[in-house]
């Protein structure tokens, strides 16, 4: 669900980068630019993903921190993507929204693959024990969190 906005902006970045009549047909440009800012927006869902794979308080507090940080530094360099020397159809900036758009596609699937392996070996090590082993090991573990072996990453 969380790349559902970067899939969506995809199409709507190609037709903007590559489309001739941006600077002659007004309503089209219009129509092309609300259908892109329409995006179903993310940040909610990865907000509480985070929160959720973060396992415990503590861990919890500073992937907030950290993912405010990384939002906020993202509006930063956002604000020098499009450039007066770029005008009047912005090509570049056009071009690197679309492969920051990729990346970001790319970078959920890897999430994706990650928290699946992670998943799937811990289930392993888990299945793998004894009935009692599982009880030393919630009896006596030090970890915390999502370091736990009965922990699993939602994806």
């Amino acid at each position: 669900m969380s790349m559902l906005q970067n899939i969506w902006l995809l199409p709507c970045l190609l037709a903007l980068r590559l489309w001739g009549g941006a600077n002659h047909n007004a309503w089209g440009t219009y129509g092309l630019i609300t259908t892109l800012l329409s995006y179903p927006y993310c940040h909610a869902i990865v907000v509480s993903w985070a929160s959720r794979n973060s396992g415990s308080v503590r861990t919890r507090s500073v992937s907030a921190a950290f993912y405010n940080m990384t939002v906020q530094m993202g509006n930063i360099i956002s604000s020098n993507i499009y450039r007066a020397n770029d005008k009047p159809l912005y090509h570049r900036g056009n071009t690197v929204l679309i492969c920051i758009d990729i990346v970001a596609i790319l970078l959920f699937l890897i999430a994706k693959v990650y928290y699946t392996y992670r998943n799937r070996s811990r289930a392993a090590t888990w299945e793998a024990m004894t009935e009692e082993e599982r009880t030393h090991y919630l009896d006596t573990t030090t970890d915390e969190g999502n370091k736990r072996l009965d922990f699993r990453f939602d994806h």
